[in-house]
């Protein structure tokens, strides 16, 4: 442990002992913090406003808090990191017979956030686990304020889980948060999260961490106590076994979308058929009240309920139908009495599906006591509290189920689990960008692009989605044949192509834990289906080991990438190496199933054996020639139930141990993918390249815009974002060409990989080319800015700028039955509504794909299109000059930006010059306002480049060039007044 770290707080206690009681403050110009030694709080101060944004704040670890502490004291000195120069207070509260809590704040130069982290000086003679670490604890905002005005609050969630705008001040939010209220005369912004990750998940909350469950026990039903609660897409069940506690049988974890009144709606747990709610620890001389809710995502779904105890099953309600998010029904809940007789034989509310697509609930809770009868069976709608603007609080913490073990007479501080705030920022885009750029700079994060698109083998050939199962299969034959279609089709001339294998063997026995060319020859694919199963392995001659199947993708142009099922539990293995596992065992039970891993633990990611293991697995791999990797399932490894041979280690740093493994293995240059549709914890990132967003599909809706949308600041930064596979064929609206160029124009604007559920054998020449329009994504820490997020429901206009002269605009019609105006200020707020162009220069806008001039528009104008049904209106805005100038080209979304450098205006020889990276055979129109000039002649560098001109109209003229063999070329194109 952390043995330096006593000497460094004697040192302070030496230092400040006179200083523990009174006010002591730090500020740089820009923040303040001002902390009262007294009472354990301090304040966050905009020092050019004066304006207090946070108060009443305190540090906790545990439930050890400030606020309880005998006395403080602090030290202030300077600091200089990779973030600045600046200076760091640093307090340390003590009270007898607890851990000393030990937080240090920083302020840098010029900077307006602060970075936070903290730890314990542990003087007892016991051990502590460390589970919650919170440097901003219970802190009221914006003094004075009223910040319901325009209230939005924005999650910072990762991966699969749902990102949305939220207009009331209830949040729990993985990694961190966007808040912003007021008007376009005065607005504030406070952003908080994680800054930095290696051993905790972190955390943002504004309002209770528990909201529901103190309504539940403030406004209980009659008057019943509640004794139990989980909300059950949520949280792991059964953690609390001395009161009466609740399992389920089955069912998976999934979030409804949308902005539904309470979140515990949204978090459901589903199965096919049933869910069997079973009831545990429950007093056989009382009574007892299970309450159940639930809610419809759509409006398909009725469902029966039976209590079974013993041998007896009696039905408790039959064929309800469930209330209709989508139709504005709140959820609904209903109250079943257990009978005395069942409560010492775990009885169990078996709910099964009486219509739809499956069976899900929400919540289940336990209330000791009794209901009248006409309560009992029937469903009654969720009662919510009112939002309450006035009492609104934030919280900033890491958390962990397992926790950090900290030696007696030890100490610890998370220097690698750094925290972020900032409330000075006012507008909402920059204060995230910037926390974004942060978050990047600390955890080291050299992220790699996916300029290119991948190909999954298993959508490319599951019938379901973009497949045919007669163009090959699932294995390392189908993978080089598919590679050979790419070559063959001309998209190579674009860019290049990934090959993602799946070897997902479901068997009991299968490839995971061993990872190696045997198993891989030996599994395949298990029981997915008759058009799927594999007779034979995921290898197959004469592609039958990494090296061979590798080096084949490579050899024809593509990048070759594997899959691992991150976690899941091979039988055999756990057999052959018992030490590797969880708690040392073949066989650990746990008391929660899943459907992958049953009720046993899985691989310990901290025993040394398994990872030297890991690291030969991945020597393998990075010899072969793999470049990148998916992990599924990467719930699996979390180890939330403990046994770990390293008994300092957290479960998110033994998940993180995951990827970092892989990322050491593969190389720097690696593609590091993780499906976390679970947990959304940004813990991975500085080892992951991208993470997925979405659960299996091939389509893209609105609310897979939206999810990746609303978090521009963190694509292409921090990670890529991917919507996962998109089918070319199945574009909506499909009667138009506006379905495949909305597919793909939002694919790359709000996302930052594209993943391919198509066969290149399905595609013709036109959805090849229709691709090519958005390759090579561009490899640059950026992304287009939601510009209305904060001033609407949903985002539909996105912006990036380019250079000062030059911005991409982005409407989106996420309609697709009907035309909708949308419209933008062009010289209004980024983010509320505006472009932030100047509002005294002009502009011209050009229609990407529908190839015309927009017009010219002064920047105090608002924009405003009719867009077709389901169109996405890519357009570029430049600033209008007085000389020729390049408005867009036909090679790329974004106009210009990839396919042409160097564009530069000589007024001495009056000719636009440049250089056009052209592709070979292909012609490139770049079209130019002439601007008052006449059109000369064009003339090129290379004699197998082709120049000519095309006029469009008075003002405007193409430029076109085709060359035989592709490259980059000078090209200059001469004017006269």
């Amino acid at each position: 442990m952390n043995k330096l770290l006593l000497g460094l707080i004697f040192t302070i206690l030496l230092c400040a002992s006179c200083t523990n009681r009174g006010m002591v403050a730090i500020d740089n110009g820009i923040v303040k913090l001002e902390f009262d030694l007294k009472q354990g709080t301090y304040k966050g101060i905009d020092v050019e406003t004066g304006q207090t944004c946070i108060y009443d704040a305190s540090w906790r670890v545990n439930d050890f808090l400030s606020t309880d502490a005998d006395s403080i004291y602090y030290q202030i000195e300077a600091i200089q990191d990779s973030l600045g120069k600046g200076q760091s207070i640093q307090v340390v509260s003590v009270k007898k017979g607890q851990p000393d809590l030990v937080f240090n704040f920083n302020l840098y130069d010029q900077e307006p956030f602060v970075i936070m982290y903290g730890g314990i000086r542990n003087g007892t003679s016991e051990g502590i686990q460390i589970k919650e670490i919170s440097p901003v604890a219970n802190a009221r905002l914006f003094y004075g304020a009223d910040i319901s005005k325009n209230f939005k609050l924005i999650d910072g969630e990762g991966g699969g889980c749902p990102t949305y705008i939220r207009e009331t001040p209830s949040l729990l939010s993985q990694n961190n948060m966007i808040l912003h209220f007021g008007t376009d005369d005065d607005f504030h912004t406070l952003v908080g999260g994680g800054a930095s990750y290696g051993e905790f998940a972190k955390y943002a909350l504004i309002g209770e961490k528990e909201q529901r469950k103190a309504d539940l026990k403030e406004h209980p039903v009659e008057d019943l106590q509640l004794v139990s609660y989980i909300d059950v897409g949520e949280e792991a069940v059964g953690t609390d076994t001395v009161q009466p506690y609740i399992t389920l049988s089955s069912g998976a974890p999934y979030k409804f979308e949308g902005n539904i009144a309470y979140k515990e709606a949204r978090t459901v747990v589903w199965a096919d058929r049933e869910i069997g709610v079973k009831l545990h620890n429950l007093d056989k001389d009382k009574s007892y009240i299970v309450g159940l809710s639930w809610c419809d995502d759509a409006d398909r779904r009725k469902q029966t309920v039976h209590l079974k105890y013993g041998d007896k099953e009696i039905t408790c309600i039959e064929d309800c139908r469930l209330p209709s998010l989508a139709k504005g029904e709140n959820a609904q809940i209903i109250y079943f009495e257990i009978p005395a007789a069942a409560n010492e034989l775990e009885p169990q509310l078996l709910v099964k599906q009486a219509g739809g697509d499956n069976v899900v609930i929400s919540e289940v809770l336990i209330y000791e006591g009794k209901l009248p009868e006409e309560r009992l069976n029937k469903p009654e709608t969720v009662e919510i509290s009112a939002a309450d603007f006035t009492r609104c609080t934030l919280n900033l913490y890491a958390s962990d189920v397992i926790g950090k073990l900290v030696d007696a007479k030890s100490g610890y501080m998370t220097e690698k689990d750094r925290f972020y705030l900032d409330f000075v920022t006012a507008n909402p885009i920059y204060s995230a960008e910037k926390y974004a750029q942060t978050l990047r700079i600390l955890q080291q994060i050299n992220l790699n692009y996916y300029y290119f698109p991948t190909i999954c083998m298993w959508y490319a050939m599951m019938p379901i989605y973009g497949g045919n199962i007669v163009m090959g299969t699932n294995d390392t034959v189908g993978a080089v044949e598919e590679m050979k279609r790419v070559k063959l089709s001309g998209f190579l001339k674009y860019t290049t192509m990934g090959i993602r294998l799946v070897p997902d063997c479901y068997d009991e026995n299968n490839e995971n834990g061993w990872w190696d060319d045997e198993h891989w020859r030996l599994r395949g694919s298990g029981p997915q289906g008759e058009s799927m199963k594999l007779k034979s392995g995921h290898y197959r001659a004469p592609y039958d080991t990494s090296r061979k199947w590798a080096q084949a993708i490579l050899d024809l142009g593509g990048l070759p990438f594997t899959y691992f099922q991150t976690a899941v539990r091979s039988k055999d293995y756990a057999e052959a190496y018992p030490q590797h596992m969880l708690f040392n065992e073949s066989f650990h039970e746990i008391d929660t199933f899943d459907w992958l891993n049953k009720n046993y633990t899985t691989y310990d990611f901290t025993d040394i054996g398994f990872l030297a293991h890991m690291r030969d697995v991945y020597h393998n791999l990075n010899d072969a020639g793999i470049v990148g990797m998916m992990f599924d399932y990467p719930y699996t490894g979390w180890p939330v139930y403990g046994g770990m041979d390293d008994k300092y280690s957290t479960a998110a740093g033994a998940y993180r141990t995951i990827f970092k493994l892989a990322s050491e293995g593969l190389g720097n240059k690696a593609y590091i993918h993780e499906r976390n549709l679970k947990y959304g914890s940004d813990i991975a990132l500085g080892y992951v390249a991208s993470q997925r967003t979405w659960g299996d599909t091939d389509v893209i809706t609105p609310e897979m815009v939206a999810r990746s949308g609303l978090r521009w600041y963190k694509n292409r930064v921090v990670v890529n974002y991917d919507m996962d596979a998109k089918n070319l064929l199945k574009a909506q609206p499909a009667d138009s060409e506006d379905g495949i160029n909305k597919l793909l124009t939002m694919s790359y604007v709000t996302a930052s990989r594209l993943l391919l559920a198509n066969s290149f054998g399905t595609l013709d020449a036109e959805h090849v080319y229709k691709l090519s329009r958005i390759y090579p994504f561009h490899q640059f820490a950026r992304s287009a800015r939601p510009l209305d997020a904060f001033t609407t429901d949903y985002p539909r206009v996105y912006g990036m700028k380019l250079t000062d002269k030059w911005s991409s605009l982005t409407f989106f019609n996420e309609d697709e039955e009907h035309p909708q105006k949308i419209s933008i200020k062009l010289s209004g707020i980024e983010g509320r509504g505006g472009a932030g162009l100047h509002p005294d220069k002009q502009y011209y806008i050009y229609d990407f794909w529908n190839d015309k001039l927009i017009g010219t528009f002064g920047g105090n104008e608002t924009l405003e299109q009719e867009l077709r049904k389901g169109e996405a209106r890519q357009m570029a805005v430049r600033e209008v000059e007085s000389n020729p100038q390049v408005l867009s080209t036909d090679r790329h979304l974004l106009q210009g930006l990839l396919e042409l450098s160097e564009v530069f205006w000589n007024e001495e020889t009056k000719e636009l010059t440049g250089y056009a990276e052209l592709v070979e055979g292909e012609s490139m129109h770049i079209t130019i306002a002439t601007n008052g000039w006449q059109p000369q002649h064009c003339t090129v560098a290379d004699n197998e480049v082709a120049c000519s001109l095309e006029n469009n109209s008075e003002n405007l003229v193409k430029l076109v060039l085709k060359s035989t063999h592709g490259g980059k070329v000078s090209w200059k194109f001469s004017f006269k007044k």
